[in-house]
């Protein structure tokens, strides 16, 4: 009898490193936990005899009966159910700090972003200057060319990303300005900028994945058995994720302020699975799906089924989301003397 309880993990809108997708805007992780007594209780009280897959479901009267039954069953509470909301947006903006301008305050200022929130301040204000800049064109220019340089890494993708950084700045006030000089910077240090293995360089599935993780960790008080549907990202992290569950230390938080995770990572095991066959994935995919459906846009076929599910008590529950953050989120943290950098733990742990 396994002696760890099991998350079972799915995704919906993941568009990899193509993060400006207008047609998918938002990616939703979801992370459910339910015993097998819980799984089977919902199989029962829901019959479907097909699987469980919104995006199929939704295209017929039973299927969207079904998708509303199973959000409104008992056990689709918190305690069951979280998951991670990423506005790809803003998410554009804070990969744009976190790829250009932290290396140069790291590499040249010799000065640790992460601290006091410094990367979440300037993704935020980086955010603001360019979604209410006067010139969009010029904006639509300047993260297509940094998302085209971060996937192609080409000698053409990197020139054109800079000139649209000189092109902005030549047009941008004071503000922006500065900021746009902390990224212009970082072309003297692409060394440290770009990756070679770059494919899913811009894609949030697995940092999404790790986020659930380190929340269930909290909530559960232990180690954990992970469940996903097949997942390249994740497929291509695997070694990754189990050398940093392995880590052969005491288990400790590391971080900064209020985003610290434990280490070594409290996954048991992780496996992968054709969701075609697994109950908990469907729910997960499910679940998934269903907050994208109410973010975005829809057809108006399904306008009214959109309506009818934002108005169900499951999408009041919280979430973990990467998105603008309030000012008072912003507000300087206190002490910081048990800070610590994950980038430094991990490197000293493994081999």
């Amino acid at each position: 009898m396994d002696i760890y309880p099991t998350i079972f993990i799915d995704e919906a809108s993941n568009t990899g490193s193509d993060i400006l997708n207008t047609d998918q805007p938002y990616f939703v992780l979801s992370a459910v936990h339910f015993n097998n007594k819980e799984l089977q209780q919902i199989h029962i009280d829901i019959p479907y005899d097909k699987e469980l897959h919104f995006v199929e479901m939704k295209k017929s009267k039973k299927g969207r009966s079904t998708i509303k039954q199973i959000l409104q069953h008992p056990l689709m509470n918190e305690e069951h159910i979280s998951f991670e909301f990423v506005d790809k947006q803003f998410c554009i903006y804070a990969q744009i700090v976190d790829m250009t301008i932290e290396p140069v305050f790291n590499f040249i200022y010799r000065e640790d972003l992460y601290k006091k929130r410094g990367n979440i301040i300037l993704a935020n204000c980086l955010y603001a200057f360019c979604r209410n800049h006067p010139e969009q064109e010029v904006i639509s220019d300047f993260i297509h060319s940094f998302e085209n340089m971060m996937r192609k890494q080409t000698k053409e993708s990197i020139e054109d990303f800079y000139l649209n950084v000189d092109i902005l700045s030549s047009i941008s006030d004071e503000c922006l300005s500065k900021l746009l000089k902390c990224i212009y910077l970082s072309r003297y240090i692409l060394d440290h900028v770009l990756i070679e293995d770059n494919k899913y360089c811009l894609d949030t599935t697995v940092t999404s994945l790790l986020c659930m993780v380190d929340h269930w960790y909290k909530k559960l008080k232990s180690k954990m058995n992970v469940i996903t549907d097949d997942s390249k990202p994740i497929k291509r992290s695997l070694d990754i994720i189990k050398q940093l569950s392995e880590i052969d230390v005491k288990p400790q938080f590391v971080g900064y302020d209020t985003r610290k995770n434990i280490f070594p990572l409290p996954i048991a095991s992780i496996a992968m699975v054709d969701s075609k066959i697994n109950f908990g994935v469907q729910l997960a995919d499910l679940i998934a799906s269903s907050i994208s459906f109410i973010s975005g846009d829809t057809t108006f076929k399904y306008q009214k089924f959109q309506e009818e599910l934002k108005m169900m008590s499951f999408f009041q529950l919280k979430g973990y989301s990467i998105k603008p953050v309030t000012t008072e989120f912003l507000e300087p943290i206190g002490d910081d003397s048990n800070d610590s950098s994950p980038i430094d733990f991990i490197i000293q742990n493994l081999q």
